[in-house]
């Protein structure tokens, strides 16, 4: 994904930091996306005072965020991965230690403290659902700069939960009109108590996502063109007929439906535990898994499955969230629907840059299809297998 790169600045000691960190504050070098911190650079080795007095000069000095050596995290431990979230950065993700893009707000993303106080009671469900399954490394910005998806004016995120996606894509483009929905009414509030750049007032309704006034409202409330995305691969809660409806919908109210799906793979191969345990989980002393529900095991010819995501400790278990039917569907089975509703279907191949149609995947670049559009370079079937992350759909001729 784009977001993977970016403008990087080196410092090899506290010396070339305190430099690098200067020339930025006194506007004389622009922020940087991240700033690499290694060799002698080592935070764990400030006093605490200093390391608190570092992070709140690289949150205003970075874009991103910063990296640090594996060697940094292991020694710090779990109280300098807690100051770290409490001074606005997170590494939720792969890329680092991140913030939202430019973000002036430096948020608390210390989920640990609410064990630590409580226990398992006391965590925050919908953090650690952020820290183990949110969306951290992608946001619109990797479909505007697509030739495909560049002018949108409006982001609509059905099945928005916490909404992560449209939180993180506001602080690239503000100018962007949001709107979400959700039945989950503790979800919103949680997204709506974030803080938010001036000038921009998400809507956020609760609806069902199969209601089709909700989808006429959102279209009533679009500015130009409109791309609608759901992620976490949510579409899966739906058995076949919802499905198809939901695409029906999505594409008659939305210029572009995008849907995050998983790479082709055979449900009852799946681990009966997914253990997501994060390493300032283990240090405080609880763990947390995708564990399958042992009276859905997976069924091979519905890839149907049940499962929850689960914490526990040494003298207690808690189910935070119940996946009782899901349908892990897979993308030729995606694509047969749309083709049943007569919708056009591409996937987005990083390496092209662009949405490619699924019909493409395996054309050489001698193709006569690309005489006069060649793409960038080949694409085959190993390329689709790891791109097919995000799946397009849209009306024919773009008609809806």
């Amino acid at each position: 994904m784009q977001q993977n790169r970016g403008t990087i600045r080196v410092a090899n000691s506290p010396e070339a930091l305190d430099r690098v960190l200067a020339s930025i504050e006194s506007g004389r070098r622009s922020a940087p996306d991240w700033i690499q911190l290694q060799s002698r650079c080592r935070i764990e080795s400030l006093a605490t005072e200093r390391q608190e007095e570092l992070l709140r000069r690289l949150h205003a000095c970075v874009l991103r965020g910063f990296r640090l050596p594996r060697a940094t995290r292991d020694e710090g431990g779990l109280a300098l991965w807690r100051r770290i979230a409490r001074h606005g950065f997170h590494d939720f993700g792969t890329q680092g230690f991140t913030k939202c893009y430019g973000s002036p707000f430096v948020e608390d993303h210390d989920y640990v403290e609410g064990y630590l106080d409580g226990g398992l009671d006391g965590l925050d469900a919908y953090r650690v659902y952020s820290a183990v399954l949110g969306t951290h490394d992608y946001t619109v910005e990797d479909f505007l700069q697509t030739p495909t998806c560049e002018k949108i004016d409006t982001v609509i995120e059905p099945m928005a939960g916490t909404g992560e996606f449209t939180y993180h894509s506001h602080f690239r483009h503000p100018e962007l009109r949001y709107l979400l929905f959700d039945l989950d009414g503790q979800a919103r509030d949680s997204l709506l108590a974030r803080p938010w750049l001036e000038g921009v007032s998400p809507h956020y309704a609760l609806g069902n996502v199969l209601d089709p006034e909700l989808w006429r409202t959102m279209r009533s409330r679009s500015r130009g063109r409109s791309l609608a995305y759901i992620g976490k691969q949510s579409h899966h809660f739906f058995d076949a007929r919802e499905l198809s409806e939901l695409l029906a919908l999505g594409t008659s109210h939305v210029d572009y439906f995008i849907l995050e799906t998983p790479e082709p793979s055979l449900v009852w191969e799946l681990a009966p535990v997914d253990d997501l345990t994060r390493p300032e989980m283990a240090e405080a002393g609880f763990h947390a898994a995708l564990i399958e529900d042992e009276y859905r095991p997976p069924n091979p010819f519905t890839n149907e499955l049940g499962f929850r995501l689960e914490v526990w400790d040494e003298s207690d278990r808690r189910v935070l969230f119940e996946y009782p039917k899901w349908r892990q569907w897979q993308p030729p089975t995606l694509v047969a629907l749309a083709e049943l509703l007569d919708l056009e279907v591409s996937y987005l191949n990083d390496s092209a840059g662009d949405f490619v149609p699924v019909e493409d995947c395996e054309l050489h670049r001698d193709h006569p299809r690309f005489q006069t559009h060649p793409p960038p370079q080949r694409i085959d079937h190993s390329e689709a297998h790891e791109n097919v992350g995000f799946m397009l759909f849209r009306r024919a001729n773009g008609a809806r």
